[in-house]
């Protein structure tokens, strides 16, 4: 039966907190004087921290000196009339810092007091410049007398993905209760951040499954074909596919510009330096990369810790505008790292488009929505950040996530649909995937008593033409893939291009008219095993059977829902781009390595705004109102994924002598469950689909009232010639070291 979708307060922890024991709330410990503390007080927003508390395994109580920062996110004034602005586009004049802070931000006066109040009890504190994010450092003695709270300590057991093993256990710090503050200061409280030091969020790029080398022979004396799909691709191939090798020829290539990646892990600057000098052969300006530690910085480089993520959106951006700057603004995984890092962004107002490759489902942060809230505090601490971002000009990208329809299977580990945040707001540019067209062939292998792997067979694909990203096309090849059957390998690939309807937020203006609120799907995931997840009494499944060949289905959202994504490019792990990083030689053999995700899109797109803006000389700011009225247009610049086509068994072949292999399944143009709607401008899977980069920039400089660009090498159209230095192939960079072919 087609289940409508709802919206609903959900009060769960974060990543894997599923049949947790439940502590008992506890009654605050509170020092506090009437000269320090004026009364009564009343309860705000406090972000993770108590949800943490409630599905945690309580530890001890946390020492009184232990440090902490915690951020106090402002409501900010007249934030109706900016919604309105924004939703609707907004072109300029864009407005200084200082301006935002004048129109919007919190009042002097009462940031005073907010600072005055929390340096009575021994806390530091600052504002940002604008006005909206109050930041702070002090022990947990001195934040429970202020905020009327108790932390202990607890023990959080890791993120179980679907079909996956559970992730790393955390201990963390944490309190029960939400804040309290004088009601003199509550009132202007959007959410207070940093009550725990959990650590919610995961990168979203993904590591491709190897595929066989062309021309090898088996074991059993068959040879896999040649013409397997493009891999180990450089960022100029992106350039190529999409058109925008036209842009950077006409000299448009990020001069004057500066990008910003928001991140939770430490990069090493000498690492993607290597990269565009030796492995994308590019020349950059020296000393471009500059690193911003937000709330302390995100700690040592560390491959556990996602610094391979930040590896890859520097890498990416830095090689499509190889002449803009780059500013890396590097956050400890919590929750008010990450909002900082949005919040210092925008206030330094340095960099004319922002991305990032991080997120966690809604479900797995709707902890924070009481029965009868509409949207959580968290959330909206987002939509400020990226509010300000808008009036300023700045352009933001927020990956969609890697879980197709299925995000909470990232980290809750449940097969709920369900979209990922912080890309959920109606205020930044959602990106999605593609999976680009060709051949895949892959390897079946036996291993021995001995140890000794020997390919005895292969398994291949035909990819049809460009899709939107979803690996329900691998499940039918389960033999290659190592998995008993075709269900036992859906359990472990549902892995997609992030995308659906937000149960948090409405439906922006600029989404009315485009169809969004019908699609059409293959419901492959038939989720079973519901469990009630209290205090709510929501039902959330935690199982699935599997239909390999369901048919197609229709549906409709019964009320306005954000749907994501916006856009989508390619970001197939199977078609996706070499990257390099050492820290990779010990966990695949290589320092090169193939890598996907919908991540890669966040940071190309941010290169291509820093390219966009060098040509038009002016930034061109939020991107969705304008580029829903440009997918309208009779000469739109997008290509929408709005085929539901089921491609049957004949573009499946396996070879495996001595054995009978039979390859059966459907291939659908799918994230795992949505898929296009016939003459349909939005398919919940990939957005508008994808952009002629070449024909989008006329497109903004029409908008935004500048020339396009004209002259010796301005951009023509599809297919225009690449700039110098841009490699006539998108192989594996060649010299010592260089990888040997194919997930090298």
């Amino acid at each position: 039966m087609k289940k409508r979708f709802t919206r609903h307060a959900v009060t769960l922890g974060a990543a894997g907190i599923l049949g947790i024991a439940t502590m008992a709330m506890t009654s605050p410990a509170s020092s506090l004087t009437s000269a320090q503390a004026p009364t009564p007080k009343v309860t705000v927003p406090g972000g993770l921290a108590p949800a943490i508390a409630a599905k945690s395994t309580p530890t001890g109580t946390t020492d009184g000196s232990t440090q902490m920062r915690v951020s106090f996110i402002l409501t900010g004034r007249n934030i109706t009339a900016l919604q309105s602005e924004v939703d609707a586009g907004w072109t300029g004049p864009y407005l200084t810092t200082a301006q935002f802070a004048q129109q919007y931000g919190q009042t002097p006066q009462y940031v005073q007091a907010l600072i005055t109040y929390l340096n009575s009890f021994g806390i530091h504190a600052q504002v940002m410049a604008d006005m909206l994010d109050v930041t702070s450092q002090g022990t947990a003695a001195q934040y429970q007398d202020a905020l009327s709270v108790l932390f202990k300590n607890y023990t959080v057991p890791g993120a179980a993905s679907a079909g996956g093993p559970a992730g790393q256990t955390q201990q963390v710090f944490a309190t029960p209760q939400n804040p309290q503050l004088p009601a003199n200061l509550a009132s202007n409280i959007e959410a207070v951040l940093g009550l725990t030091n959990y650590a919610p969020y995961e990168s979203l790029s993904v590591p491709a499954k190897p595929e066989a080398t062309p021309g090898l022979t088996t074991s059993t004396g068959g040879t896999v074909p040649t013409g397997t799909a493009p891999t180990a691709q450089l960022p100029q191939a992106f350039e190529s596919d999409y058109h925008l090798s036209s842009v950077l020829a006409a000299g448009n290539q990020g001069q004057g510009q500066t990008m910003g990646i928001v991140t939770l892990a430490s990069v090493d600057p000498t690492v993607p330096a290597y990269f565009w000098k030796n492995v994308a052969n590019i020349a950059v300006p020296p000393n471009r990369l500059s690193l911003v530690n937000v709330d302390g910085g995100a700690g040592a480089v560390s491959l556990n810790n996602g610094s391979d993520e930040t590896t890859i959106d520097v890498e990416q951006s830095g090689a499509i505008a190889p002449q803009a700057k780059i500013v890396v603004y590097q956050a400890p995984n919590t929750d008010y790292g990450f909002v900082d890092a949005f919040y210092e962004g925008a206030s330094q107002n340095i960099a004319g488009s922002l991305s990032a490759s991080w997120g966690e489902s809604e479900t797995a942060i709707q902890y924070s929505v009481a029965a009868a809230q509409e949207s959580p505090g968290y959330a909206a601490a987002f939509n400020q950040a990226f509010l300000e971002s808008a009036a300023q000009g700045q352009s933001d990208f927020v990956a969609s996530g890697d879980q197709g329809a299925y995000d909470p299977t990232g980290d809750i580990g449940t097969y709920n649909l369900g979209v990922d945040s912080p890309e959920d707001s109606p205020y930044v540019t959602s990106v999605g995937g593609t999976t680009l067209p060709g051949s895949q062939v892959y390897p079946i292998t036996e291993t021995s008593g001995s140890g000794t792997v020997t390919t005895t067979g292969y398994e291949e694909v035909n990819i049809p033409k460009q899709l939107t990203w979803g690996w329900d096309y691998l499940w039918p090849m389960y033999q290659a893939l190592g998995a008993s059957n075709e269900t036992a390998a859906a359990g472990e690939l549902i892995v997609g291009s992030g995308g659906g309807y937000s149960v948090l937020f409405g439906d922006p203006s600029y989404q009315n008219g485009i169809g969004a609120d019908t699609y059409s799907d293959y419901e492959f995931i038939n989720p079973t095993a519901y469990e009630e997840i209290p205090p709510t009494n929501l039902e959330l499944p935690t199982s699935f059977t599997l239909n390999p060949s369901p048919a197609l289905s229709t549906g409709n959202v019964n009320a306005g829902f954000r749907a994501t994504p916006d856009v989508a490019f390619n970001a197939d792990p199977q078609t996706g781009y070499i990257t390099y990083d050492p820290q990779f030689a010990p966990v695949y053999g290589s320092s090169y390595e193939d890598f996907g995700g919908t991540s890669f899109i966040g940071p190309q797109l941010n290169a291509v705004t820093a390219d966009y803006e060098s040509a038009l000389g002016h930034r061109i700011g939020f991107w969705n109102p304008n580029i829903y009225r440009f997918a309208e247009l009779t000469n739109s610049p997008f290509h929408p994924l709005d085929s539901n086509t089921v491609y049957g068994s004949s573009y499946y072949s396996g070879k495996n002598l001595g054995k009978t292999l039979t390859i059966s399944g459907e291939f659908t143009n799918t994230n795992d469950y949505y898929t296009g709607t016939p003459g349909a401008i939005y398919n919940p899977g990939s957005g508008l689909g994808y952009a002629n980069l070449s024909k989008l920039l006329t497109d903004f400089a029409a908008a935004t009232g500048a020339p396009a660009p004209t002259g010796p090498g301005a951009p023509t159209g599809p297919g225009a010639p690449a700039g110098p230095g841009a490699p006539t192939s998108p192989g594996a960079p060649a010299g010592p070291g260089a990888p040997a072919g194919p997930g090298a």
